[in-house]
């Protein structure tokens, strides 16, 4: 078995085509199944990642090219003749690494983000539910996700870093100078949205709405919950709207240039920022071409990423090397783990073969390894692999064997 992996991200495509490879709530039953069924032969156990930064397949199966995997998956999505050039892959080692790299944030557009090790793990879980992730694969997860922890807490990658919806919050603070005086309307109930909510509401920003496709209650703390409006009533909310920030699961954008110029001329053109932080994109990129409306996108946040980078800089590299020394650990570990399982394979063998006297000979032996090579009943690869036993261990073995 071995793992592969194949993506975009934020620094092999730009936004605009990104849109054209997501794999979200709208469709991953549609991708499960399209995987199982046109890869069953070669691929065990799979999982996939998107985010506003990137889309990544995760297999774990037979050496079937991943090259060839992802370009079916592609035409799957559409998106075969945009995207072929820009793919990356990852296998063995420099797959778990790189897992690893993304899970800590040390991948992300943010360099060191809070979000990305959650939006990880609810991927591993929903696709655990699935049924698609299982076995060794899902045991090799747990394994990453300790390794990024391990990283974030024993490193300052997260020093000052800014989560997404940070970054949006110091774009209201840059633009407004009062923004406790403003009215925020965001669109969407998913994580996103709710750290929005929170970010905003602790910065001083109070007069908050919150639209979905469906009503609900939002509980973000103890303290703080919000009754949604149904999407259908957006236009009504939007002319009393200072900050409008989207964040929902749509193939198409659900805002369009003539439903915020509408609003603008019942605000009398009173400035709106608008920030987008959907992928695929929740508002038409038109609406830039509207005086009096500010539109900031993904993309448009990296240029509020740099602050305190330089720190957050070298303590990646060290982020980095303990990653490299963890997954190196791990691997070791795994050898240490199948050498011992091959060793008692063989001694479980052997010991289908020794008589009682040769049992009491051998539990009495100072070198049980010697007295199993003198009595013939291993081969040459079994004894190798019982070497590197010590002969207490060998003897534990031989007697847990015997008395199942």
């Amino acid at each position: 078995m071995e793992l592969q992996l194949f993506g975009i991200n934020h620094k092999t495509t730009k936004l605009s085509e990104r849109e054209l490879f997501i794999i979200n709530d709208s469709n991953q039953e549609d991708f499960k199944n399209f995987f199982q069924s046109a890869f069953s032969d070669s691929v065990d156990s799979f999982f996939a990642l998107s985010t506003c930064n990137r889309t990544e397949v995760y297999i774990f199966g037979s050496s079937t090219s991943a090259t060839q995997i992802a370009q079916k998956t592609l035409e799957f999505f559409g998106s075969s003749d945009s995207l072929n050039n820009d793919l990356y892959f990852f296998n063995g080692n420099e797959a778990i690494e790189h897992m690893c790299n993304v899970a800590s944030g040390l991948d992300s557009q943010v360099l060191g983000e809070q979000e990305i090790l959650g939006q990880f793990k609810k991927s591993i879980q929903t696709y655990i539910e699935l049924g698609s992730l299982k076995g060794e694969f899902q045991r090799l997860t747990d394994d990453i996700i300790s390794i990024a922890k391990a990283a974030r807490t024993e490193t300052q990658i997260g020093f000052n870093s800014l989560s997404v919806s940070g970054l949006s919050l110091k774009i209201v603070q840059e633009i407004f100078e009062d923004p406790t005086q403003q009215k925020l309307t965001i669109v969407g109930a998913g994580q996103m949205a709710l750290s929005v909510i929170e970010n905003f509401h602790n910065n001083g920003i109070k007069s908050i709405n919150a639209v979905n496709r469906s009503k609900k209650t939002l509980t973000i703390n103890n303290s703080l919950s919000i009754e949604t409006t149904h999407l259908s009533q957006l236009g009504a909310l939007i002319q009393n709207t200072d900050i409008l920030v989207t964040s929902i699961n749509s193939p198409l954008p659900i805002i369009g240039k003539g439903l915020i110029e509408q609003a603008m001329r019942e605000r009398k053109n009173k400035p709106m920022l608008l920030i987008d932080l959907g992928v695929p994109r929740n508002i038409e990129n038109q609406v830039r071409d509207l005086e009096f409306a500010y539109l900031f996108t993904i993309e448009d946040i990296e240029l509020v990423t740099q602050e305190n980078l330089e720190e957050r800089s070298f303590e990646a590299l060290k982020a980095k090397d303990l990653i490299k020394r963890r997954v190196e650990s791990l691997n070791k570990n795994k050898a240490n783990k199948y050498s011992r399982n091959e060793a008692y394979a063989a001694l479980k063998n052997a010991s289908s073969k020794i008589n009682e006297q040769n049992f009491l000979r051998l539990l009495n032996s100072d070198d049980p390894y010697l007295s199993l090579k003198q009595m013939h009943v291993v081969s040459d690869d079994q004894l190798q692999c019982i070497s590197k036993l010590t002969p207490h261990t060998i003897l534990s073995m031989i007697k847990e064997i015997r008395s199942a």
